[in-house]
């Protein structure tokens, strides 16, 4: 049965609202409520970098680079995206962000976002993955970046919404199916954070939220 959260979360994105909203001025492309969730997790974890798989616009990435400047974090956010075509002027220019060009689950990428990384880091990461949906993909990024990350480290997987998860029910496997089969390939690794994941009732993150162990 479609919960309260479905409903809205079905009327939001079928309705392209997501595709109209903005960070001083720059595309997010995300929900509202996941943006003040990855803030609260942020503090709550004590972490310090954020990496994102998909810049796009660049919006996402102001955000957590003005949040990690306001709170006097040591480190920066590091964006991953095959391509800069799309990204705003005003997200290129500020200071902070690494701006990483490449498909995100390869290995040379991975490794060229390690070496920005503080060496044998004590640090806590925020790895959020939105990049290309598609299962295989993320399923790709899973089993490439999981073994780098460390204890005390979080990992989000955004839009598992796909694939009927109420959305889209066309799309095909997608997130969802991909963080659901490395789980159950590798119990014990992730440590699903479902408190978190339905705060609010509703999120583009289903089934997405994990602490590091």
């Amino acid at each position: 049965m479609a919960t309260a959260g479905d409903a809205y979360l079905e009327w939001y994105y079928n309705n392209n609202v997501w595709k109209n909203i903005h960070y001083r001025g720059v595309r997010t492309l995300k929900l509202p409520l996941d943006m003040w969730n990855y803030q609260e997790i942020i503090f709550e974890h004590n972490l310090e970098w954020v990496v994102e798989t998909g810049t796009r616009h660049g919006g996402s990435a102001l955000f957590f680079s003005d949040l990690l400047t306001g709170a006097d974090r040591t480190g920066d956010v590091i964006t991953i995206d095959v391509t800069h075509v799309d990204l705003h002027p005003d997200a290129k220019k500020q200071a902070g962000i690494h701006f990483l060009l490449g498909d995100s689950s390869a290995g040379k990428v991975i490794d060229e976002a390690m070496r920005i990384l503080p060496h044998n880091r004590a640090c806590n990461v925020l790895l959020i993955l939105d990049s290309d949906h598609s299962r295989d993909h993320v399923y790709n990024e899973l089993t490439a970046w999981v073994p780098r990350l460390k204890r005390g480290d979080y990992l989000i997987v955004e839009d598992t919404i796909v694939n009927g998860h109420p959305v889209r029910p066309e799309f095909g496997p997608g997130p969802m199916e991909a963080i659901m089969d490395y789980v159950a390939a590798n119990p014990g690794r992730l440590i699903a954070d479902e408190k978190r994941a339905n705060k609010f009732g509703c999120t583009f993150a289903a089934r997405g939220y994990y602490k590091v162990a």
